[in-house]
């Protein structure tokens, strides 16, 4: 993936206006700071501790983004919610500052509405294709949110930084699919209407992040870097709104992942339905949890 590389916008210098103005403009944001390396290798050691024991396998929550299982093929590892499993990473510096950052960007009443980990192998971590996170939800809602993307240790084009196509964020969902036509991959892949040379990379350091909307079209090279590349995403949003105008999703469809499988047949056991009580309570005492 060759691309430009972005002008960082720093967190401590626009007022908050500029700084949403340029989200708007631009569609997303490379910022060189938002918590110091402390705070950095703290995620990062309960980070490799929770993907190390696979939380959340048997729940569908762990599993590769990228092929049609978890043993072969192209690896790209994600773990969703994972603070379900370590509640501490809500209380570190750098959920404070998204927060705040969050609330500048949508308004007073934004909210956590979940986060994922992302780690690349060494050597040969899969490229993460170009898409819109809109694409993977449900078409009959609006959606006002932003995803900040922090990466545990420096990024650039070596070992896959983030980059964004400029101008995509307003636009409508583009047309989607599943890599190689394979509905057992869980990642999407955005295939026509813009153009991937204009896109912008992000290199930036640990402790820094970049901040991007949901129809945003973004992407990821390959980690061909000799250690592993690790992202914590923070997604913060507004309440959603049902739409007054239908569309479809038509490659969600087809969607049947090993991922899915597992998803239901845990939520549907006695065990799962069990521990989803226990959450959906804890959750009312505590909702960033």
């Amino acid at each position: 993936m060759t691309a430009a590389h972005a002008q960082p916008i720093s967190a401590e210098q626009p007022t908050e206006p500029s700084l949403r103005a340029a989200l708007l403009d631009r569609g997303f944001l490379s910022i060189q700071r938002i918590t110091d390396d402390d705070d950095v290798a703290h995620i990062r050691r309960i980070c490799d501790a929770l993907l190390d024991r696979k939380a959340g396998y048997e729940e569908g929550q762990h599993f590769n983004l990228v092929g049609a299982n978890d043993e072969d093929g192209p690896q790209l590892t994600q773990l969703l919610n994972p603070r379900t499993y370590a509640p501490e990473l809500v209380r570190t510096r750098f959920y404070a500052n998204a927060l705040a950052l969050a609330r500048d960007l949508l308004g007073p009443e934004a909210r956590l509405e979940f986060d994922h980990i992302i780690r690349k192998p060494a050597f040969d971590g899969a490229v993460t294709p170009w898409h819109q996170d809109e694409a993977f939800r449900d078409p009959a809602f609006d959606y006002a949110n932003v995803s900040i993307w922090m990466p545990l240790q420096a990024v650039d084009e070596n070992n896959g930084c983030m980059a964004f196509i400029p101008g995509t964020g307003d636009g409508e969902i583009l047309p989607h699919r599943s890599p190689n036509g394979d509905g057992s991959v869980h990642a999407l892949e955005c295939y026509a209407g813009f153009d991937p040379a204009a896109a912008v990379a992000c290199p930036i350091p640990a402790g820094g992040c970049t901040v991007h909307t949901g129809r945003t079209v973004h992407g990821a090279g390959a980690n061909s870097s000799a250690v592993p590349r690790y992202a914590y995403i923070l997604v913060f949003d507004l309440p959603k709104q049902a739409r007054t105008t239908s569309r479809a999703f038509p490659w969600l469809e087809a969607k049947q992942t090993p991922q899915m499988v597992r998803q239901r047949a845990w939520s549907r056991s006695a065990t799962g339905l069990a521990v989803r009580a226990a959450r959906k309570i804890r959750r009312m005492i505590h909702p960033d949890l």
